[in-house]
């Protein structure tokens, strides 16, 4: 396994270079900082662990892994699923998603996205704010690259009505 002979200063070049982005879509995901953090942190651990030369792509794999553990939490953790969101949690997740972004344009489209329904919110902060391909995000989310780009489509359709009403 090629982690045996990672060297430290990789895996730290990795974790900088990947953790925001996968906390932000683990964020996205539960709606929870604390969470996120546990479930990216997990994460991590696991695609070092478990990855092999295989592996072309480390972010798509890492996403792949935050999102499998994501769902294990949800499985073992019924909060998750569908239930209201408690308003210190959102008010936590905003905090979060500025410190993240910091930047005043984003906010009101991050915004427009919570408001999309959930695997259309999920393929829009692959494919935008994770920079990842068509067929990286179908892998991810289990769907056909052609559907991939269905849920794009619409995902934008929706955002642009979102946006404009915000005028």
């Amino acid at each position: 396994m090629w982690q045996q002979f990672m060297k430290p200063d990789i895996i730290d070049q990795l974790f900088s270079q990947y953790y925001n982005e996968a906390l932000l879509y683990t964020i996205s995901l539960c709606r929870n900082r604390t969470v996120a953090e546990d479930i990216v942190s997990n994460a991590f651990f696991k695609a070092l662990s478990m990855s092999d030369d295989s592996i072309r792509d480390f972010k798509p794999w890492l996403l792949t892994v935050c999102r499998n553990e994501f769902i294990s939490v949800c499985r073992r953790d019924k909060r998750f699923t569908g239930e209201e969101i408690p308003e210190d949690l959102a008010d936590d997740r905003e905090e979060v998603i500025e410190t993240i972004i910091r930047r005043a344009e984003y906010r009101s489209l991050y915004r427009a996205i919570d408001l999309l329904p959930d695997t259309q919110k999920e393929a829009v902060m692959l494919f935008y704010f994770s920079g990842l391909s068509i067929k990286n995000i179908a892998e991810i989310i289990g769907k056909s690259e052609t559907n991939t780009k269905v849920l794009l489509c619409r995902a934008r359709e929706k955002l642009r009505t979102i946006m404009e009403g915000e005028q």
